[in-house]
Formats: C-alpha cells, structure tokens, sequence
C-alpha cells in the first residue's frame, strides 16, 4: 500500500505499522434470541442493539416469527442488493412503518412509494447536485468555528460532545435550510426534536396491532407536544416563503420552486413542509450522532487521533476554499467511514414482500417482513475482518476495492439511497476537521460509554469528552 495522499503534507504510511486497533462500546452478544416481554416491554424494547444473539453476526440470512408477523433478516451483501436494487418494487416500505412516520413526516421523500416517490425524487435532484451542495460548504465551516469558538471560552471542564454536535447541527441546518428565518432556535425546539425522533422508534403494541389509541407512553405524548410545535412553525415560515416576492435563495426556496413546477401551490406547500421535517428532523440528528461517535473513537484511539489531527491542521493551514479544503482530508474521511461502519446513522431498515420472492436460497412469502440491520451487518464476522475493532484502515483505497457494493450501506442502498448523503458527509468532514485543527480530545475517566438505538444510532446519557486546545 502506498502512502495515503503521497503529495500532501503530513501524510503517513498506515499498514506495517506498530497501531494497534480497539474495541468499541457495544452491547454484549447473547446465546439466545429475547423474549416477546424483552422486546416490547423489556430492556430489548429500551434499546434494540441489546438482546442480539451471537449467531446473528455469524448466520448472513435468518427468519423469525415476532406475534404475528414472519421477519426475513437479510444480511448477504447479495440479499441486501436484490431487496434494495434487483426486486426493489418488490419491497416497499412496511405500510406500519409509514403510518407510524406519517404524523411527522407526511407523504415526503422518506415515506412515500411509488409515483409519488418518483416525482419529488425527480423535482429534487437539481437541489442535491454538487455544484448546489457546494454553496453549503461555507455554511459549514462557519458554523464549526462557531463552536470551536464557545469552547475555546471554557476549557477547564469536560464538554458534552453530543449535545454540542446536535447544536452544531441544528444551526447549520437552520442555516441552510431556512436562512435562519424559520424561528427555530436550539433551545427552545431541541427537546421537541428529540422526542419525536425518539417516539418514531419506540416499540409499540397497539400500533403493531392497528390500534394505536393504546399507545400513550409518556414519551408518545412529549412527541406529540413536539410534533404539533414543529410542524406549526415550519407551515408558517413556508406560507410566508410562498407569498414572499424576494425570497432568500437558500434549500427551502429552491425546493418550493421545484415543486412548483410539478404541483398547485397547496400541495406544492405541503411537500415542502413534509420534506422539510424530514430534513430538519433526520438531517441534522443523524449527522450530530455521527460527529459524536467520531470523536469518541479518534478520544480512545490516540494514534488515529494524531493522524487525523496532522492532516487537519495542514489542510486549514494550506488555506484555499471549503471544498479544496475537504480534498486534502483522505484520512480523516477513512475515519468518517470507519465511524458509520461502527455506528451507522440508521441501524434498521425494513421492507415488506408485496409478492413471494426467493432471497439468497431462501424463500419470502407475500406480507413478510424483510429487516436489514446496517448494525449488524456493519459487524458481521463474514464480512469484515475483526469487525469488532475501529480501524480506518477498512476504508482505504486498496480496502474499499475488495468490498462488496452492498456490505456498507450507512445511507440505504438502491435508488431510495439518502438523497442528502453527500451533504451529510461534506458537512461532517469540514466540521470534524475544524475542530481536530483546534482541539485535542480525552475521554472522561468512569463514564461508560452506551450505544443507544431506536429511530437513530446515539449515545446515551451523551459524550463528555476532555477538550484540550491542540496549538
């Protein structure tokens, strides 16, 4: 293998050397498979990364019977492809698991099928084009400073990763999105965020039995709260966007337009509305767990740290623009992968078989469920080498060759791939890259780091993390 980068500054020769991987925070493994009382009313229905049998991670494809519904667990890259690529008509998305998103989401790009799916798909991508992305970028990296700056104020206690990473991209989002004009601050809607992302994954019987009257958990009413706040302020921001003759030019704008072309101004209206919840919602939350589980990784792993912060630096220092910044940062973007791979933004993803189908050998009846856990098969002992262990050396050139196209999929996979992954991945770099070239970071000694999952991958109870000025 040749040096990553050999032209760039500061680079170093990975393979050969005396770096010795780690092992992560993950739950434990099981013999056995949990309980019904585990799933929906146990510690498996608190968190569904715990209970996971050990043969999950070493049997590429399973079924299971859950009450009354058959579950194909797929975890074949080949498997994965025909669901999300080969036979993707086949499986759409659960009809329960589109009414339990609808409430919040709509009929926007993440739930809807068929020809609806198609036309805002189609309306969208001039939005998501790299030439549009990259007005973004300055965005980014504003914001990053921002923050680096706070901590720059306060150094002498540990700083809650998590939470700072969740505001950090709250406000860019806010920023992109709507220009700031929507009358959304961090503190006053946060909570709100976080409730109704985590109702969406909560495990729910009356919902699984089509009786969702029953479902009145306390969190199931905070989400509600939030729900009917958020999606209030955002329908007005959009009718005053609307009937604005001098609009800002930012992502609402240019999505109103598109759908304009397509839709009366109604419907047009409640597009943007649906989608952008979606964005806001699962946009920046994704994206802020994964700047958290990054820099937890680079804090245990102070050779990868050091690599990462070398390359940062230099990349800064090199001055130039947000994007030739972001082409100086072949390391750290290993990193970036490394971290999905580990902690992927969206552990599960399910499918329903419209029709009888054949996966890998295995036969799928009309009405099965089709789950697809990217943390599982982010960790399958078939797959990958010690999967176990961070290691960036997963993501380099000669690496990545060897893998196959549907055995990483942080983002989905198939046409319904994230229609904002390249923006989540730039705004990743260029923030993560500020602050390595400003900070170093330590763990907190005693605090035992857990991953927690419902609708997203995050860490519970946060990231308190030791932040030291670099330079």
């Amino acid at each position: 293998m040749t040096d990553i980068a050999p032209d760039f500054p500061g680079t170093v020769r990975l393979r050969g050397s005396a770096h010795e991987p780690f092992r992560p925070a993950a739950p434990e493994q099981t013999d056995h498979w949990p309980s019904m009382f585990d799933m929906f009313l146990g510690e498996t229905a608190r968190n569904p990364l715990v209970g996971w049998p050990r043969e999950t991670f070493e049997v590429l494809n399973r079924q299971r019977r859950v009450l009354h519904l058959n579950y194909v667990g797929v975890s074949d890259p080949e498997g994965i492809k025909r669901v999300f690529l080969d036979n993707v008509a086949n499986y759409p998305k659960p009809n329960l698991i589109r009414r339990s998103l609808a409430p919040s989401l709509g009929d926007g790009l993440f739930t809807a099928e068929g020809e609806s799916w198609r036309d805002q798909r189609r309306l969208m991508a001039p939005v998501f084009t790299p030439a549009a992305l990259s007005q973004f970028n300055p965005i980014f990296a504003r914001v990053a400073e921002r923050t680096a700056d706070r901590w720059a104020q306060g150094l002498d206690d540990h700083i809650d990763v998590a939470a700072e990473a969740t505001r950090t991209t709250f406000e860019v989002i806010n920023e992109a999105l709507f220009s700031g004009e929507a009358g959304l601050s961090f503190e006053a809607t946060s909570a709100d965020i976080d409730a109704v992302v985590a109702a969406s994954g909560e495990y729910r019987l009356g919902f699984l039995f089509g009786m969702p009257w029953l479902d009145q958990s306390p969190l199931q009413r905070r989400a509600n709260k939030g729900r009917k706040v958020l999606l209030g302020l955002l329908a007005d921001f959009i009718a005053k966007r609307q009937s604005s003759p001098a609009p800002s030019a930012d992502f609402m704008t240019r999505l109103l337009d598109a759908f304009a072309e397509r839709f009366p101004p109604k419907q047009a209206a409640k597009l943007a509305l649906d989608n952008a919840v979606t964005f806001f919602v699962a946009g920046h939350e994704t994206t802020a767990n994964g700047l958290a589980w990054a820099l937890y990784l680079l804090s245990r792993d102070r050779q990868a740290q050091a690599w990462a912060q070398e390359e940062s630096q230099a990349a800064w220092d090199a001055g130039g623009t947000p994007a030739e910044i972001l082409a100086r940062l072949p390391y750290l973007k290993m990193v970036w992968e490394e971290t999905l791979r580990l902690y992927p933004p969206v552990p599960r993803m399910d499918r329903q078989a419209l029709d009888d189908d054949e996966i890998c050998g295995l036969r799928v009846r009309k009405g099965d469920m089709i789950s697809v856990w990217p943390w599982v098969v982010h960790r399958h002992r078939k797959l990958w080498n010690q999967p176990e262990l961070f290691n960036p050396e997963n993501f380099d050139p000669e690496a990545k060759a060897e893998h196959h196209r549907f055995q990483y999929i942080p983002f989905g996979a198939g046409p319904r791939i994230c229609i904002g992954m390249a923006f989540a991945q730039a705004e990743a770099l260029i923030v993560l890259s500020h602050w390595l070239a400003r900070f170093r970071f330590r763990p907190v000694v005693g605090h035992t780091v857990t991953p927690y999952a419902h609708a997203t991958l995050k860490p519970a109870g946060g990231m308190p993390l030791i932040v030291e000025r670099a330079r």
